[in-house]
């Protein structure tokens, strides 16, 4: 019989449900405002509002458009239940900018609301595209794509294509198709953290010919991403926001996930993944491969506690092409040492889909099929709250 390395027995069977995506303004503690300026005629007003029966903080940042934002110029205010900060003009009366492109990150101890609006002032008029703030649990993921309908370039009308990176910054690779799903440019870009972009898009696609009608279909490698595009009219520069198909869906990635770890024969082990903040914060599950008997391997007769040595860690580093990895250290009760490698993706917020690789070390002889790589076990699970 294997041995365990804690008193924790598991079975699990793993129901996947898949929800449709929220539609409108979606709340979080962690929002992304794609686009903002105030050049020209143009200014920005900004509204964040607490939904919530309980007082939160409020952390806003100014994220200059085209490079990197690892410590942004912040303000902080405090939100009672039910209230809406209004910030009129608020990259120069919140940030002291008379001039400025870029965008916001919004923070907060609770969940808020945040939407946006640029505008230009013409007499007693006023025209204009808003910009709504997206929870990073609704943005889109490294694994995922997504797609923005309706970008126009010609003497009619012109498109941008706007995108803001999270925490980690992101990788991705853009292309435009026509309405019959014919693709006719392609590009890829890559932005650093919390770095702003919008340009046109015959600037983001070199070379590009105009174009009645196309949908820009994105794809991110690393990192997680906002990302649109805005159609305006040449006569009159009136701009139409255009926003992309929600990646998340089922509220926030937050929860916990039970999961499983299938060998090559469907044998499970398992546990769950507690999610909070957009970070993996445990893992408390257990781990047996007797994959490691094939082509002649000597057997590990443990059971493994694993994720002990887990810091918490942004969902989409597990997307990453190296996804992530840490160490447990049995070597205080006699034992080795695991080093794992975890892999996967979240679907709609519900479920997960990955894969999980260790390599044994400095296990002792009656152990000593602990030692060595091995081979990648399937990893399931959907959230149960």
């Amino acid at each position: 019989m294997p041995r365990l390395h804690s008193a924790l027995s598991w079975l699990a069977v793993i129901t996947l449900c898949v929800a449709a995506p929220a539609i409108a303004l979606n709340s979080g503690s962690d929002v992304l405002v794609p686009a903002a300026g105030r050049t020209g005629p143009y200014v920005t007003d900004l509204y964040v509002m607490n939904p919530g029966t309980s007082a939160v903080t409020v952390t806003l940042s100014w994220l200059v458009r085209d490079q990197s934002n690892p410590n942004p110029v912040t303000r902080n205010f405090t939100l009672q239940p039910g209230e809406t900060e209004v910030l009129g003009d608020v990259i120069l009366n919140t940030f002291g900018l008379t001039t400025g492109a870029g965008a916001f990150h919004v923070e907060a101890s609770g969940d808020v609301i945040v939407n946006s609006r640029i505008y230009a002032v013409d007499g007693d008029k006023t025209f204009g595209q808003g910009f709504e703030g997206v929870p990073t649990w609704a943005a889109t993921s490294a694994g995922q794509s997504t797609d923005v309908v309706g970008l126009t370039q010609g003497s009619g009308y012109r498109s941008n294509v706007y995108a803001l990176a999270g925490a980690d910054g992101a990788s991705m690779a853009l292309s435009l198709h026509d309405p019959s799903g014919a693709q006719f440019a392609s590009t890829t870009l890559t932005l650093g953290a919390y770095e702003p972009y919008l340009k046109r898009v015959t600037q983001t696609f070199a070379g590009l010919p105009n174009f009645p009608n196309a949908t820009l279909h994105v794809t991110v490698n690393s990192g997680l991403v906002v990302v649109g595009a805005s159609k305006a009219d040449n006569l009159t520069d009136d701009p139409t926001t255009l926003e992309s198909k929600a990646s998340g869906g089922a509220g926030s990635v937050d929860g916990t996930y039970q999961v499983a770890l299938y060998d090559s024969a469907s044998f499970a082990s398992g546990g769950n993944f507690v999610v909070e903040g957009g970070q993996v914060s445990a893992i408390n599950a257990t781990y047996v491969n007797y994959d490691k008997l094939e082509g002649g391997n000597a057997a590990c007769p443990v059971i493994f506690l694993w994720g002990i040595g887990l810091d918490p860690t942004p969902v989409a580093d597990f997307g990453s092409s190296g996804g992530v990895t840490f160490v447990d250290d049995y070597t205080a009760s006699g034992s080795g040492v695991m080093t794992w490698t975890v892999k996967f993706t979240v679907d709609n917020n519900m479920g997960l889909t990955g894969t999980v690789t260790a390599v044994g070390s400095d296990f002792p002889s009656a152990d000593a099929g602990c030692n060595g790589t091995f081979p990648a076990l399937t990893l399931l699970g959907g959230k149960s709250n």
